[in-house]
């Protein structure tokens, strides 16, 4: 469930090594998903075409929906098998929330949707229609057009639709090439296969649930483009922080966030040019506070702008209104954190102005009271400010006395009694 990511291919490796050790005879994946990364979802149709424990793909319960990367891995699978009521298709590729029309991209999809489909007997016209034309289709529409095999509500109706059926795996003289197909196991000799993996006996047998590892649904939590891209920001924006005002613990927190959104985008595929602006935007925001000119401040907040605009990959295998809605939540998240950092930096601004205005050597004259009883060090209070001081001659001025600064010593008044 989610989108398909480098963290899905960790777990689907991990899945079917266990099923292969176990010696399981079927490996059914659950899927809902609105698409994913390119380089993932090839990774797991590769995973799948050489998986020795055959695998189905369900799209399953109810309302759920396999589009773009979803449909990919539905039609690299063995079997083939869909709830009521759920969705496949929408495979044109996108780009930064448009859809690509370019022919060279398109037609390559098509041709990584068709290689597959071509290697479990499916109907080729129909699946490249899934890219050229986005095609949808529902899970009946989808069994008569000959893309899925399968349509149950649960997993014992799937199993027991199973029953007295067989995956082969033979020569296909029509492609020319070894396909797998689902057929009746009294017929499956018919076609001199060369793998016969006969499915009788599955709908009585003991399921392996695979229980989620934690690590997978922390890596989960962080390739989350949302989480990992506010992360990023929290930890820029804390490290900044951090380095004006050491010792309160931004600079720990904005430390940890900056690393943790850096394994979640790794994992996501962050590529290089997006990298390389968020650290010139955080160079720039740095060398803001150093010099207080504006512009640095702007060109930082811009690179952090035009980096969030290349958070996803030119390879996303996501529907339109899913990556649209993804950009416009990056964009606010770097508006307002960009809000707030020109708020900090307005208010540094200010101090230094209050900075550049005190001159120490401006109380010289000015008379005051003695706060406590200097001997020969003490406080005193001079415009209304409580200053270290000491007396000019090193005598005992008694607390309560007027005095009168006579020159400065760093940040300590010397005085004597006026």
């Amino acid at each position: 469930k989610g989108e398909i990511t480098r963290s899905t291919v960790y777990m689907v490796q991990e899945v079917l090594m266990s099923a292969m050790q176990a010696g399981s005879r079927l490996v059914v994946f659950y899927i809902n998903t609105p698409g994913g990364e390119l380089g993932a979802v090839n990774e797991i149709m590769n995973l799948f075409e050489l998986s020795w424990v055959p695998v189905c793909v369900f799209v399953s319960p109810f309302g759920s929906t396999a589009w773009s990367g979803g449909t990919y891995l539905l039609m690299a699978s063995h079997i083939a098998a869909m709830s009521s009521g759920t969705v496949i298709g929408s495979c044109q590729p996108v780009m930064g929330g448009q859809p690509i029309y370019d022919p060279k991209y398109v037609n390559a999809m098509a041709a990584l949707m068709v290689a597959h489909v071509r290697l479990h007997s499916r109907n080729e016209t129909v699946a490249s229609q899934f890219v050229y034309v986005n095609l949808n289709l529902l899970p009946e529409q989808a069994k008569e057009s000959g893309v899925i095999e399968l349509v149950a509500n649960s997993l014992p109706e799937l199993l027991s639709k199973l029953e007295g059926k067989a995956l082969i795996q033979y020569m296909n003289n029509e492609t020319g090439t070894f396909s797998w197909r689902l057929v009746e196991e009294e017929d499956a000799e018919s076609y001199n296969p060369v793998r016969t993996v006969s499915l009788s006996g599955l709908s009585g047998s003991y399921p392996l649930l695979y229980p989620k590892p934690v690590k997978y649904q922390v890596l989960d939590f962080l390739v989350n483009p949302y989480v990992a891209y506010s992360l990023l920001m929290l930890g820029i924006f804390g490290l900044i922080i951090g380095i004006k005002t050491p010792g309160y613990g931004a600079e720990v927190g904005g430390s940890i966030s900056l690393l943790l959104s850096l394994l979640g985008l790794g994992v996501l595929g962050l590529n290089v040019a997006a990298i390389l602006l968020f650290l010139l935007g955080f160079t720039l925001l740095i060398l803001e506070l150093k010099t207080g000119t504006s512009v640095l401040a702007i060109g930082g907040v811009v690179c952090l702008v035009l980096g969030s605009l290349m958070v996803v990959p030119a390879g996303w295998l996501f529907t339109q209104s899913f990556v649209q809605s993804l950009t416009t939540v990056l964009l606010t998240i770097s508006g307002l954190l960009a809000a707030f950092f020109g708020f900090l930096v307005y208010k540094v601004s200010e101090i230094r102005k209050l900075k550049s205005g005190f001159d120490p050597e401006a109380l010289i004259g000015v008379e005051g009271l003695a706060k406590t009883t200097l001997n020969p060090r003490g406080q005193v209070l001079i415009k209304g400010e409580v200053w270290s001081a000491r007396s000019a001659d090193n005598s005992t001025i008694p607390a309560g006395s007027k005095v009168k600064v006579v020159r400065v010593s760093g940040l300590t008044l010397i005085v004597e009694k006026s």
